[in-house]
């Protein structure tokens, strides 16, 4: 991402195992959006604020021993996880450089660009496809996937959950990230100078009781607590977040076995003239 970008979370490792998490509750949805817009097979690949790693190895797999994957992030703590994780599961077809997205520059040329969860940090997205574009084969692929945090907090939600994922809306306005990036893909990819593009929505469904919701949440209230408490949107004793883990898994126990709806993520794709 770039040095002027609106990115809240930080770099620590909690925020990495949280990430890791968010990662598994969101690969399906991911892998639908990448081989509805076309990557596979032998496929050499840019994937932009990769963060630790999950998207990369996603389309590592899809592409093949015959394709690559290079995943950018200006993180180098990041970096340095995603590579543990690549040579962890023996993935070779995939290479982890730290660079800012917005200035990145090579001498490879690549058949797609991607990225989930990133553009929304940016402060100038269509300016920034608009660079990565220029190191497409022509007719190269462009796919991104971005939340829409209109649909933060489901109707019937429990309290305490309610509270928690208001709070990470009020703050991820504060820190300036565009809340709903994915209805707004359209209009950044024309603005890029890329053809409108092609678009699917899903959204991931659990129950409340799952504890992989308690742990994502949680770590999400953590990393953003310095946002809260310097945007005066909630203190740490109010979040109290060393146990709120443990209260959000008592809540979902209380409710029952109701489902949980997660944020809708929104996938766009077009390929350049």
């Amino acid at each position: 991402m770039s040095a002027a970008s609106s990115y809240a979370l930080g770099y620590s490792a909690e925020e990495e195992r949280r990430l890791a998490l968010q990662g598994r509750l969101y690969e399906r949805l991911t892998e639908d959006v990448l081989r509805h817009a076309g990557i596979g097979d032998g496929m050499h690949v840019l994937d932009v604020g990769c963060g630790i790693g999950d998207v990369s190895l996603l389309a590592a797999r899809l592409v093949g021993s015959s394709g690559s994957v290079i995943g950018i992030d200006r993180a180098e703590e990041s970096i340095q996880s995603a590579r543990r994780r690549a040579m962890s599961l023996g993935i070779e077809n995939v290479t982890f450089i730290a660079a800012d997205i917005s200035t990145f520059a090579t001498d490879n040329v690549f058949d797609a660009i991607i990225g989930r969860l990133v553009l929304l940090y940016l402060p100038d997205p269509s300016k920034t496809l608009r660079h990565l574009s220029s190191y497409l084969h022509p007719g190269g692929l462009v796919a991104f996937q971005e939340m829409d945090m209109s649909t933060f907090i489901p109707p019937g939600s429990p309290a305490l959950m309610t509270r928690v994922l208001t709070w990470a809306y009020d703050a991820f306005g504060a820190s300036g990230a565009e809340r709903e990036m994915g209805p707004k893909l359209p209009d950044i990819f024309i603005n890029a100078g890329l053809p409108r593009p092609e678009m699917i929505a899903g959204q991931k469904i659990t129950s409340w009781v799952d504890p992989d919701v308690h742990a994502i949440l949680a770590g999400l209230a953590r990393s953003l607590l310095p946002v809260l408490e310097r945007s005066k949107i909630a203190t740490a004793k109010e979040v109290d977040v060393d146990t709120l883990a443990d209260r959000l898994r008592d809540e979902g126990i209380e409710k029952g076995e109701s489902l949980a709806y997660w944020p809708r993520l929104v996938g766009a794709w077009a390929r350049t003239s």
